[in-house]
């Protein structure tokens, strides 16, 4: 009977620290998520929205390669690798809509190291710069981000095809005309 006994008290010792365990796992994968929406910069307004993708720090280091000019409202830019066939097919597209585009939207293609089937670009300006891709990299190429005149990030997602680039741009468009066309409250 006492080896029983202690047996059931072993297993229920046992399951008590498995669930503290499993508390501390939970408690750990909780601030790993914390820390991934911070590192992605999900910016939460006093009233718990999002104000947009992430943010781009605003210190000395920070690149400006990517930013918009100054006569730009917002900068588009496609991320793109030397080993990437689709990048290949979606910057000479990306670069057409650069070539109609209004020049209230910067367009930039940006890769870590210097890429030579980029370099005849006409419209969107090539840059390589790899601390700048280290701060937009999604983990996939291509990719396409919109950045504001602030540095935040509008947008970002798969460039997988010219109807994404091209929907993308034109959401860019519209947000430029939004911007340009805003009523000023001095007025």
């Amino acid at each position: 009977m006492e080896a029983l006994v202690g047996a059931v008290v072993l297993a229920w010792l046992a399951l008590v620290l498995l669930a503290f365990a499993m508390a501390g796992i939970l408690r750990q994968l909780r601030d790993l998520q914390a820390g991934v929406a911070a590192a992605g910069g999900l910016a939460a307004t006093a009233d718990g929205g999002v104000l947009g993708v992430g943010t781009i720090p605003d210190k000395p280091e920070t690149p400006l390669s990517v930013r918009p000019r100054d006569d730009a409202v917002c900068s588009v830019v496609l991320l793109v690798d030397e080993n990437c066939p689709v990048c290949a097919e979606v910057a000479p597209h990306f670069d057409d809509l650069a070539n109609r585009s209004s020049a209230a939207v910067d367009f930039v293609v940006l890769a870590r190291t210097p890429v030579a089937k980029f370099a005849g670009l006409t419209g969107a300006r090539f840059v390589a710069d790899p601390t700048a891709c280290h701060l937009l990299d999604p983990g996939w190429r291509p990719a396409i981000v919109v950045l504001d005149r602030a540095g935040a990030m509008v947008t970002r997602e798969p460039a997988g095809s010219a109807k994404v680039v091209g929907a993308v741009v034109t959401d860019a468009e519209a947000l430029a005309d939004a911007s340009t066309s805003a009523p000023t409250q001095n007025g």
